[in-house]
């Protein structure tokens, strides 16, 4: 699966085309969000399979002018996890970590870092903490392989022309799903700088194969809950999958 890399000037110029995207995205179980590998890695044309969905209102739910939701320093109603805000970088997987199935890809939830609540496709009240948005990165990134993507991505991706032009990208693409044979495992993460509100997570997976690649995640504190901020080109994460390896990352154990 993680093949010798193209040079970056050999790469199509949008993301969502790029061969180490492709891979990258294909072993965390996210490959739905840019189609079938043939039509990526080909550069040609295509047309979605079906009409995109329509995005379902929910707790995270914000109008179309502005990032809003709950007045500043408050959490959407019905979500409490304590005071978690002076956490610093764990040094430890949660203790209380339970694996939840989705979509055929194992993700790690925990009653004290998150989520705590679950609203039809939104898995949402997370720690104010790195942790929490750990566990966030994780789901979100899940969701967009399966068919309630949009009302993920309206409510759990930080709005603006990043999460714009990812919902655009994503909408003219068709959709699949990953499966118990290709999705990749969890293996560990990594903490990187991070603020009060903001959080760099490195996701470590292990694909089918056994071959390691990391995900680089920004996640954004934004009307009461962690969110994954996209890049300005729609982008979800950063990739890397050449000479990969476990050190450094915290090691979730078996799945």
């Amino acid at each position: 699966m993680f093949g010798r890399r193209k040079s970056r000037t050999e790469e199509p110029a949008e993301y969502w085309k790029q061969r180490s995207w492709v891979s990258s995205a294909v072993f965390l179980g996210a490959a739905v969000v840019i189609g079938s590998v043939s039509f990526l890695t080909s550069g040609s044309g295509g047309e979605a399979d079906a009409a995109p969905p329509e995005a379902v209102k929910g707790p995270l739910s914000t109008d179309d002018t502005k990032d809003g939701g709950p007045a500043p320093g408050k959490r959407p109603k019905g979500c409490d996890t304590g005071k978690d805000e002076e956490a610093g970088r764990p040094a430890s997987a949660p203790k209380d970590v339970e694996w939840k199935n989705l979509n055929g890809v194992t993700v790690p939830t925990s009653p004290s870092a998150g989520p705590t609540r679950y609203s039809g496709p939104v898995w949402w009240c997370y720690a104010h903490t790195p942790m929490g948005a750990v566990m966030a990165a994780h789901s979100i990134l899940t969701h967009m392989s399966t068919t309630d993507w949009r009302t993920v991505a309206e409510q759990q991706l930080v709005a603006g022309e990043g999460r714009d032009a990812f919902i655009s990208q994503r909408s003219s693409l068709g959709q699949s799903q990953t499966t118990d044979d290709d999705a990749g495992v969890p293996s560990g993460f990594f903490v990187g700088s991070f603020t009060k509100n903001t959080t760099q997570v490195r996701l470590l997976i292990k694909g089918a194969s056994g071959g390691l690649g990391v995900a680089t995640v920004s996640m954004r504190w934004s009307g009461g809950d962690w969110k994954v901020e996209p890049r300005s080109d729609g982008a979800l994460f950063g990739t890397s999958d050449s000479g990969v390896n476990s050190n450094g990352f915290i090691k979730w154990g078996a799945a």
